[in-house]
């Protein structure tokens, strides 16, 4: 009777660390991260001054797509604030003056040379299998000069990793796919300045 009590408990402890180390017990919260790759350059004096305006989240729902088996990724950070300082922490990366503000009236106030504003149009993260993720995102950014037109620009990204299951593939697709976008609205942005 024993010997079967502790089988029973050996194969229940197998399975829980086989379901675990597949993902298939993993939480459905994704965290929202962030780091710029590459070298960072050092704003000198004379760098342009811009404020990022807190981003606006038009995604119409919370959550930030599906796993595999139609349960919800979520997360309990805010989209719109991932997406506002990931952006000014690209162009800081590419050597602008930047600070970030809650509200045009507040960016305003700081009298920057230029102001940029924004949207959150889609995040979408969907999970392929336990080792594979996809991930689309989709910004708008709305670059604002003294005396000149505002210059609306749209980026989208597609991001697709396979790897070592677990939330940290979820995490790094959908860093990925901001990553590529605000590379992209960084470079664009900064040479709307010249």
């Amino acid at each position: 009777m024993k010997k079967t009590l502790f089988s029973l408990f050996s194969c229940a402890v197998m399975l829980f660390a086989a379901l675990a180390l597949t993902g298939c017990l993993a939480k459905n919260d994704v965290r929202l991260l962030y780091e710029v790759e590459g070298v960072k350059a050092v704003p000198s004096a004379t760098a342009p001054r811009i404020v990022v305006v807190q981003f606006e989240d038009k995604r119409g729902a919370a959550e930030l797509g599906l796993r595999k088996d139609g349960s919800p990724f979520q997360t309990s950070g805010s989209v719109a604030s991932w997406a506002t300082q990931a952006l000014a922490d690209e162009l800081a990366a590419r050597g602008a003056q930047v600070s970030v503000a809650l509200s045009m009236i507040q960016a305003e106030m700081n009298q920057p040379q230029y102001i940029v504003a924004g949207t959150v149009e889609k995040v979408q993260l969907v999970e392929k299998n336990v080792a594979a993720y996809q991930a689309e995102i989709r910004i708008q950014t709305h670059l604002h000069r003294a005396s000149n037109p505002v210059v609306t620009r749209t980026f989208t990204a597609h991001q697709e990793k396979t790897g070592i299951p677990g939330a940290k593939l979820a995490e790094q697709t959908l860093s990925g796919a901001l990553a590529e976008a605000l590379s992209s609205a960084s470079v664009s942005i900064m040479g709307s300045l010249r």
